[in-house]
C-alpha cells in the first residue's frame, strides 16, 4: 500500500470532486434529456401512424385500407422496439459509468478518511489499526515487523520565529523526506503535530535500524526549507522498535519506541548558534542551518 504514499500529491482534493459532482449532474442531464427525446419520437411515430392509418381509410377501398394499415401497424410495432431497445442499452451504459464512478469516489473518499490533510500520510488512527493487523499477522507467520517512530525537535522554535506557514512546509518536506528513505512496502503516517510513524512489514531488527541510519544521514544533509539561496535543517528524535525483539503487542512496540525517542532526545546536544540566534534575523532570510544529532 505504500504505493498510495509515493502518489500522496495526486490524492482528490475539494476541486476535484466538485468536477465529479459536475460531471454526474451533466451525466443525469443529458440521460434525462435523452429519455424525453426518446418518448417524443415514439409520440411522433404513433401520431405519423394515426395520420396515414386515416388516410388510407379515407381514400381506400376496404381491402387497401387493412393492407396499409398492417403495414403502418408492423413498421410502427418494428420503431418501438427499436427505439426501446436502443434507450434501455443506452440506460444500461450510463447506470454503469455512473455506479463506477461512484464506486471509485466513494474508494477515493475513504482513502481521504485516513489521509494527514497536510501531508497526505495516513493519518493516526489508520496507523495503529494497520499495526494491530501487521501484528497480528506477523505472530501468525513467525515473521518480523518493525516500526520506526519519529519527533522532529524544536518545531515550535520554527513556528514562532517564522510563523505556521514555514512549519507547515517543513512537516511536508519531511514527510516527502520519509517516502524517499522508505521502502514501498513501508506504511507511513502523521500521529499528530510534529510525530510521525512508520510500519515496515518482513523487517527485522538489523534492517529496522539501517532504515532509521539511512533517515538519520538524509536529516543531516536534507533542508527541509529553502529561501531566498537560505536553508533550515531539523533535528529528529527517532525511536525503533519491533517484533519480537521488541514486544508482542502493539503498546509494548511503541513503549519500546517511545524509550528510544526519550533517549535520543537526553542525549541531544544544545547548538547555541543554530535556531536560536536565528531568530534575531529577518524572516524572509533568517533561516538556520541545524546539525542533526546522532541517535
Amino acid at each position: 500500500m505504500q504505493a498510495t504514499q509515493q502518489d500522496a500529491g495526486n490524492m482528490p482534493g475539494a476541486s476535484t470532486f466538485g468536477r465529479h459532482a459536475e460531471r454526474d449532474a451533466a451525466l443525469a442531464t443529458d440521460l434525462a434529456r435523452y429519455r424525453w427525446l426518446m418518448r417524443s419520437a415514439a409520440a411522433l411515430v404513433a401520431v405519423f401512424a394515426a395520420a396515414i392509418v386515416y388516410a388510407a381509410h379515407a381514400a381506400a377501398s376496404d381491402a387497401e385500407f387493412y393492407l396499409v394499415a398492417s403495414i403502418v401497424f408492423l413498421s410502427s410495432l418494428l420503431g418501438f422496439l427499436a427505439l426501446a431497445e436502443h434507450s434501455r442499452k443506452t440506460h444500461v451504459d450510463s447506470e454503469r459509468r455512473y455506479r463506477a464512478r461512484l464506486f471509485i469516489r466513494n474508494l477515493e473518499l475513504q482513502d481521504m478518511a485516513m489521509r494527514d490533510d497536510l501531508t497526505q500520510l495516513f493519518n493516526r488512527r489508520y496507523f495503529f489499526e494497520r499495526l494491530r493487523r501487521e501484528l497480528d499477522r506477523a505472530r501468525s507467520l513467525q515473521s518480523p515487523v518493525a516500526i520506526l517512530m519519529l519527533d522532529v525537535d524544536k518545531l515550535k522554535g520554527v513556528n514562532d520565529a517564522y510563523g505556521h506557514k514555514v512549519g507547515d512546509m517543513v512537516l511536508l518536506n519531511l514527510a516527502k523526506l520519509l517516502v524517499r528513505c522508505t521502502r514501498a512496502s513501508d506504511i507511513l503516517a502523521r500521529l499528530g503535530g510534529d510525530e510521525f510513524g512508520v510500519i515496515m512489514p518482513e523487517t527485522d531488527k538489523d534492517g529496522a535500524f539501517a532504515v532509521a541510519k539511512r533517515l538519520q544521514q538524509a536529516l543531516e544533509i536534507t533542508p527541509v526549507y529553502k529561501q531566498d539561496g537560505d536553508s533550515l535543517k531539523m533535528n529528529a528524535s527517532l525511536g525503533v522498535s519491533g517484533f519480537p525483539w521488541g514486544g508482542d503487542t502493539v503498546d509494548e512496540l511503541v513503549q519500546w519506541a517511545d524509550v528510544h525517542i526519550c533517549a535520543a532526545k537526553a542525549s541531544e546536544k544544545e547548538d547555541a548558534g543554530s535556531l536560536s540566534n536565528a531568530r534575531g534575523r529577518s524572516r524572509k532570510k533568517g533561516l538556520a542551518t541545524e546539525k542533526s544529532p546522532s541517535t
